[in-house]
């Protein structure tokens, strides 16, 4: 699911400080439901769930900055989805998945 500018959305992968009030041409999604896929995220974006880090439905989001804009679809009426079976790829620590910048992913 994707939140906008109606929520207090912010990022949840290490080192991110993306927030929907700071981009909001950024969109955020909600960790997956599906028990494979949402341990391939939460590895992705280095986080252990525990007491520091809890995924919650509503409040814990990954910002559209981390995926591939083939991770991406939009609707004609413009709502962001995350493709099924994507899983973050970009960050810092592996230069933003070698090549695609910021840039690339506001143009989608």
């Amino acid at each position: 699911t994707t939140r906008k500018s109606s929520c207090r959305c912010y990022c949840s992968v290490a080192c991110c400080s993306n927030s929907v009030k700071k981009f909001p041409y950024l969109s955020f999604h909600d960790f997956p439901v599906d028990a494979e896929i949402r341990a391939r995220w939460v590895r992705a974006i280095k986080r252990d769930e525990g007491p520091s880090f809890k995924i919650l439905h509503g409040s814990t989001y990954v910002c559209s900055q981390h995926f591939t804009p083939e991770d991406i679809s939009t609707s004609a009426s413009g709502r962001t989805r995350i493709k099924k079976g994507a899983t973050p790829s970009r960050f810092p620590w592996n230069d933003w998945g070698k090549g695609w910048t910021l840039l690339s992913l506001v143009v989608l």
